[in-house]
């Protein structure tokens, strides 16, 4: 079971997720249930419901394999759908959250690197099956003969759709071809530098979090 705590605002959170695939995730405001939900989506939003409106929402993420990631404490729902904002709270020590989180902090330059080379993966991919495809056809494979399907002959009437000629405006425009061969290289580069930016603000997210938990650690 993974477990995130903090106190936001003087009430002191708890949100506890347990499962593997549909994961069961209950939400504690100062030791009180305030709701529960099962899930097997990466980013769940949790809604503290009209019995408690004051305490907003809670989302919670996980990785595409199904690891714990996080969970930020929201003002409303509208704030966790859309992932601005909000207080992260504290993975428990030696969770599975935390080791990950030891290691951002630890490598934030090999985390990033990585998720940039996740993103060349799923640019290259189609790219490769695309050179893949135009070679293929010229490679004599020796497919099975297999019988035909007598499939019935099936004669559906025709629908006499209208005639109607519409004016459709026609733009001649000449785009340079330099302007064309950018467009090809950013249609690349930007996947890649897109999750570059957001690994390196992912670790900024959990510095400025550290900070802020050590210094309500000091004020306490």
């Amino acid at each position: 079971m993974q477990v995130w705590e903090r106190s936001v605002a003087g009430r002191h959170h708890r949100v506890e997720a347990e499962g593997s695939v549909r994961r069961h995730l209950r939400w504690y405001v100062d030791g009180e249930l305030v709701t529960e939900k099962r899930s097997a989506e990466d980013a769940v939003e949790i809604d503290s419901g009209d019995d408690h409106p004051d305490l907003g929402a809670v989302k919670v993420k996980f990785s595409a394999l199904g690891a714990p990631r996080r969970a930020t404490v929201h003002d409303d729902l509208a704030g966790a759908l859309v992932g601005v904002g909000g207080t992260d709270l504290v993975p428990e020590a030696g969770s599975a959250a935390a080791q990950h989180e030891e290691r951002l902090l630890a490598h934030p330059n090999r985390y990033a690197a990585q998720k940039a080379g996740i993103a060349i993966a799923i640019i290259a991919v189609p790219v490769l099956l695309g050179l893949l495809s135009r070679f293929l056809p010229d490679i004599d494979v020796p497919w099975p003969d297999l019988p035909s399907i007598p499939w019935p002959d099936i004669d559906l009437p025709s629908i006499p759709w209208p005639d109607i000629d519409l004016p459709i405006p026609h733009f001649d425009v000449e785009v340079p071809g330099w302007v064309r061969q950018v467009l090809d290289v950013l249609g690349y580069v930007w996947p890649v530098a897109l999750a570059f930016l957001l690994a390196r603000g992912e670790v900024n997210r959990r510095r400025k979090r550290d900070e802020q938990a050590r210094e309500e650690q000091e004020r306490d």
